[in-house]
Order: structure tokens, then C-alpha cells, then sequence
């Protein structure tokens, strides 16, 4: 066999491997390949880590912020032997939120390093926004005094997502206290000054002294604002402050259903 007929031959069988490629390898890819997505646990796409990041609805911790707490929980007397928890925090990202983040707040007294209670929850996290943990109330046997609280988050829990809507704004305006020395009864109006309904609005009233500490504090909310619409919200306590109200606030905050009013 001359080197014609060799290379003659083996041209050929490079075109019939070629089109067997083209033929069976092309309609194979199409049948197995699949797109990537945010969902299928593998780093691919544009991905930063598995699964978040890049066009991905999760953002990754990496990417994140962590929660700040702008001191720390403050522990407040209700009643004799009722108590109540408020910790004041700050998301610093403002395009990312956490729809449910699962937290422990352990309540001790000025000795012990055994906690006399420990409370579990969960909570929204805004993107780019303050807001409260607002816990109680609740009892305590007699002659046990809380003094500290300390909040921990379950790290698995924190699962940012991308926000990127226009915060709908409630509009808190003409803010009262009155019977401090009785029966104290904070009130405000609060407003929707949008163009649609605001529904499942948590209200957190903070009363602080002179040194910015926190001493008082009380929780309600709206179920719906409609459009332009103007409400009146109210707070009360039974028993006259210890202090006098230097700062008053109320922290609001739209939740994403009804399951997270407790």
C-alpha cells in the first residue's frame, strides 16, 4: 500500500470519527448538560461560592456584613418578678436582608454564670435599617433579680438575600409621654405617605434617660396602612418610671407575614 492510499484512508476516518462526533456527541451534550443554577450545590456560573453570590438570589457571608448591636440587651423590670428583653441592632447592609434568623437570649443576674432564663426566637432582619428584639414578658421566681442579658445568633440561621426594592416608609410623627408618675402612656401618629398598602408593621417603643440608657420599652403594631392613611399607636406600662424620659423612640419595622407578630 503506497503512502497516498495510507493517508487517503486515514483521511477518511478522520471524517467518519468527526461526523459520529458531530452525530452522537452534539444531541448527547443537549441531553445531559444542565444549566446552572443557584440551587444545584455546585460552583459554577457566576457563582463566588456555592450557590450565592454573583446573579445568585443568596449573598455569601463573605460578602456580608455582620449585625451590629448598639449596646447591649437591656434587661427591664415590668411588674414584681416580670420581666421583659429589648436589644437594639443595626443591619449594615443595604441591599440584603435575612428572613428569618434564629437567635438565644440568656438572661442572668449580677453573680451567677448559670443563666436564669433562656429565651428562643427568631426574627426579620431589614436590609440597611435599626430595628429590635423585643422578648417577654416573663416571670422569674421570687427574689431572683436579672441584671444582664446576652444575645446569640444561630450562625446557620443567618442567610442574607438580595433586596433590592424601595423600603416602603411609615412616616412616625407627634410623639406624647404622659403619666410618667403613674401610669405612664406614650403615643404617637404614625402615617403611610405611599401610593400602596403597608401591611404587618411592628412598633417598638424606647424610653431612655439622660444617659442614653434604656429603661422602658413596649411593642405593637398595624396590621395595614392603606394608602395615605394616618393611625394612632399607643403604649402603656403599670407602673410609674423610675427615671425621668430624656429620648423617646419607636423603632418601626415591616415584617413579611403575620407569623412573625407574637
Amino acid at each position: 500500500m503506497n503512502s497516498w492510499s495510507r493517508t487517503r484512508k486515514r483521511i477518511i476516518l478522520s471524517l467518519v470519527l468527526f461526523v459520529v462526533t458531530i452525530l452522537i456527541g452534539i444531541p448527547a451534550f443537549f441531553l445531559f448538560y444542565q444549566k446552572p443554577t443557584c440551587f444545584d450545590r455546585k460552583l459554577n456560573g457566576d457563582e463566588k461560592e456555592v450557590d450565592c453570590g454573583g446573579s445568585c438570589q443568596l449573598i455569601c457571608s463573605a460578602e456580608s456584613l455582620p449585625i451590629i448591636s448598639k449596646g447591649d440587651p437591656r434587661v427591664l423590670t415590668v411588674a414584681p418578678n416580670v420581666f421583659e428583653v429589648v436589644a437594639l441592632l443595626d443591619n449594615p447592609n443595604s441591599g440584603a436582608e435575612i428572613s428569618r434568623a434564629h437567635y438565644t437570649l440568656k438572661i442572668f443576674d449580677s453573680v451567677s454564670t448559670i443563666a436564669l432564663k433562656t429565651i428562643e426566637g427568631e426574627t426579620f432582619v431589614p436590609k440597611g435599617a435599626t430595628f429590635a428584639i423585643f422578648a417577654g414578658p416573663f416571670t422569674l421566681e421570687a427574689g431572683l433579680v436579672p441584671t444582664r442579658a446576652i444575645l446569640e445568633w444561630d450562625k446557620g440561621s443567618l442567610i442574607w438575600h438580595k433586596n433590592t426594592k424601595v423600603l416602603l416608609e411609615i412616616i412616625v410623627r407627634d410623639k406624647l409621654l404622659s403619666n410618667e408618675d403613674s401610669s405612664p402612656r406614650f403615643e404617637a401618629m404614625v402615617g403611610n405617605g405611599t401610593l400602596e398598602s403597608i401591611s404587618n408593621i411592628d412598633f417598638v417603643a424606647l424610653i431612655s434617660d439622660e444617659e442614653g440608657n434604656i429603661f422602658a420599652a413596649s411593642k405593637t403594631f398595624i396590621d395595614t396602612l392603606a394608602p395615605n392613611e394616618n393611625a394612632p399607636i399607643i403604649f402603656t406600662w403599670p407602673r410609674p418610671f423610675s427615671k425621668k424620659a430624656a429620648q423617646l423612640d419607636i423603632i418601626t419595622r415591616i415584617l413579611p407575614d403575620r407569623s412573625f407578630i407574637k
